[in-house]
């Protein structure tokens, strides 16, 4: 897995041990990185969250929890899950307080 270009559709696919299309796969992974982004702060640059492991690794969280619940109708298909907002809580101040690049 790579920290340092975010989370890639070969990354995601090992961790998910999926054989999805490549397509879908970019899907997941572009809207769970625009979720995490918007939480961290549109203000902080996606490049920036991208070099973080905690964001990482909740943009694969919220990936597989999409790709476990498509289709599910029920009010828990819309809450984020809690080990995704562990991840989000830790990169979140980390990123916020080292805003100038500092890690």
């Amino acid at each position: 897995m790579t920290d340092s270009t975010g989370v890639t559709v070969d990354d995601l696919r090992d961790y998910l041990a999926s054989d999805a299309p490549d397509e879908f796969l970019q899907r997941l992974i572009d809207e769970a990185e625009y979720d995490a982004h918007h939480i961290v702060g549109d203000d902080i640059p996606i490049e920036r969250c991208r070099q973080n492991r905690d964001f990482n690794q909740a943009v694969r969280i919220l990936a597989d929890y999409d790709n476990a619940s498509r289709g599910a109708q029920d009010s828990q298909a819309h809450a984020y899950p809690r080990s995704f907002l562990y991840r989000m809580n830790q990169c979140k101040w980390t990123l916020r307080r080292n805003a100038d690049g500092s890690e």
